[in-house]
């Protein structure tokens, strides 16, 4: 059951980003057509796709984990004798927890300040924009939750790198 959850999880934020993705896209391409064809520029999508790519980054920080999209330093962990390379590996989940916990908490805590504060051109809440960082880091925490059998598991050492880029995170 967890592992059907696992896949609905990483299908829907996939589809979350790759709909943002699409439709940032699509009015680039329009807001560019229409400037080299009717010399006519639509200000509010520049605003809109600059928001956008913020939600597209904090919401596809997770998927990047999970494909071993971030940098790897194992350099230590391959070195270490196994006992201590799972505990080096344990060391490293339970920082990786604090430290996107506390982003979502003061993320959560930014938003809240800026939500009365509006954007230039669409007068849309900054709260709104900034709670990217809140939700992304809970995602985050959940990829990282889900996949840390991956991380604590032992490693065969010639296993080393097909792992490393599952779980990119040492």
């Amino acid at each position: 059951m967890l592992s059907r959850f696992d896949r609905a999880f990483v299908w829907a934020n996939q589809f979350v980003v790759g709909t943002l993705l699409l439709i940032m896209a699509v009015l680039v391409f329009a807001n560019v057509a229409l400037r080299y064809a009717a010399g006519i520029s639509l200000p509010w999508v520049e605003e809109l796709t600059r928001y956008m790519m913020i939600w597209v980054s904090w919401l596809a920080v997770g998927l990047a984990m999970r494909e071993g999209a971030h940098i790897a330093i194992d350099n230590l962990q391959n070195a270490l004798p196994e006992p201590w390379a799972r505990l080096l590996r344990l060391v490293v989940f339970v920082a990786i927890v604090v430290f996107f916990a506390a982003v979502a908490w003061y993320g959560w805590q930014y938003a809240s300040f800026a939500w009365r504060q509006q954007s230039a051109v669409l007068r849309l809440s900054l709260g709104a924009v900034y709670m990217a960082i809140p939700i992304g880091s809970l995602l985050m925490l959940g990829h990282v939750c889900l996949t840390a059998h991956k991380l604590l598991a032992a490693r065969d050492s010639g296993d080393a790198q097909a792992q490393a880029a599952e779980f990119s995170v040492l």
